[in-house]
């Protein structure tokens, strides 16, 4: 039965059988079924959601945003209890819209956009616990508020990484045509990017790979893409936090493997003259961004350090506020992808990595996130990341480059950088 007082359901019963609803009530409900979409980030709490009520793909997050808003807007929340979560909406596009991925073994027909609105949803937020359901009102009344038992899944051999002896020359050489291209200044920034095979006869069970995620500094994920595809990471960087009339955004650029001497690594990471001038692309790009959507930038003058379990990072926080701060997807959209995942200028680094790069990135270093119908919401940029798609699953790792770069050192940060993948897809050492 539908868990809603009298006055509740004298509304359910005023609105038209077609009307979509969310229903939400606190709940200790528990299911082994896998989802079909896992986020996790800060004091956004934990989302594991199944099916779709509502789910729409097109080419890009912008041209997308009209169709979310309108679904939002459309909505009615019900729940007897004040504090309940409000209804989202989950999803993002890939990092370059303009370059297919529809062929691509790794991701399996995936859309270049898509935003989905959860048909149950189980939400841990703080100390409470709530289960949602979404869907056309005329179903509500007779609605079985029972989440389905699930099956544990089948134990399967290790994951193999494939062997491909070539990767560090074709990185290499990738490094070295960004230096060149980059040489004549008409290009300042360039991030590279490759990718990493595993295989595991049987797949992989996705509440084991998540259990291998790290849950801090940042944002876990996991989104079914498409029937047997689904984007796993867990991502340091956020790319924008909407909440009314402020806006975060993260400038997370320049970054050195960690090793054995902590304090020396941070102490060359702060001095670094290519790093300090990789990372001063990306704050100054994100701040004219917001600027042009009218928005007071502020951001301390001089970066400081994240530490992240594989690597050190140039870290800038960049806030503003308005009393009529953009949605969050419009900010989303405006930002992405910033020069920590492209180059600057955006799109001559947009160009020169479609034809360099040999396998499109699909979702990774996209954007991935949450929006709901007041215009809040968080995106991130979806690194450390993997897709799945059966037996096998592709990690993807990138480092950005600058006149300076090192071809072998680079190759270094993005081994240390797979190790979040890595760990999920293959177990701890």
């Amino acid at each position: 039965m539908v868990p809603l007082s009298g006055p509740l359901l004298a509304r359910l019963e005023a609105l038209s059988p077609e009307a979509l609803v969310a229903i939400t009530a606190p709940s200790d409900a528990t299911t082994a079924v896998a989802p079909s979409l896992h986020w996790s980030a800060d004091e956004d709490g934990t989302t594991e959601a199944w099916g779709a009520a509502v789910s729409l793909d097109g080419e890009h997050l912008d041209a997308l945003a009209p169709r979310v808003r309108s679904t939002l807007s459309s909505l009615t929340a019900l729940s007897d209890h004040d504090d309940a979560p409000a209804p989202r909406m989950f999803g993002g596009q890939c990092f370059d819209p303009a370059r297919s991925h529809a062929h691509d073994p790794a991701w399996g027909g995936a859309p270049r956009a898509l935003m989905v609105l959860p048909a149950w949803s189980r939400i841990a937020l703080g100390h409470r616990s709530w289960l949602q359901w979404v869907g056309p009102a005329s179903a509500a009344r007779s609605l079985d508020w029972t989440l389905p038992d699930g099956v544990s899944a089948p134990a399967a051999p290790a994951a193999a990484r494939a062997p491909d002896p070539e990767a560090q020359p074709r990185w290499e050489a990738l490094v070295r045509a960004a230096l060149a291209a980059m040489a004549d200044g008409a290009i300042d920034k360039l991030v590279g990017a490759r990718r990493v095979r595993w295989s595991r006869p049987g797949g992989w069970s996705l509440g084991e790979v998540l259990s291998r995620l790290p849950a801090q500094d940042g944002a876990r994920f996991a989104m079914r893409l498409a029937p047997d595809v689904v984007f796993v990471g867990a991502t340091p960087e956020r790319l924008v936090l909407r909440r009314g009339d402020t806006v975060e955004v993260d400038a997370l650029a320049g970054s050195i493997p960690r090793g054995a001497d902590d304090p020396a690594a941070i102490a060359s990471l702060l001095a670094s003259a290519k790093d300090r001038h990789e990372h001063a692309l990306v704050v100054t790009f994100i701040a004219d961004a917001l600027r042009a959507l009218g928005l007071p930038v502020s951001h301390a003058e001089l970066p400081s350090v994240r530490s992240l379990p594989s690597v050190h990072h140039l870290w800038t926080p960049i806030r503003a506020r308005a009393l009529k701060a953009p949605d969050a997807l419009t900010l989303a959209s405006a930002l992405h992808p910033t020069p920590a995942v492209a180059g600057a200028p955006r799109a001559d680094a947009l160009r020169w990595i479609a034809r360099h790069e040999p396998d499109p990135r699909g979702w990774y270093a996209g954007t991935l996130g949450w929006c709901d119908a007041r215009g809040d919401g968080r995106f991130v940029v979806a690194l450390r990341s993997a897709v799945i798609h059966g037996d096998e699953a592709w990690a993807y790792v990138g480092a950005g480059l600058v006149p300076g770069s090192d071809p072998s050192a680079e190759w270094r940060e993005t081994e240390a950088k797979l190790r979040t993948a890595r760990v999920a897809l293959e177990g701890p050492p």
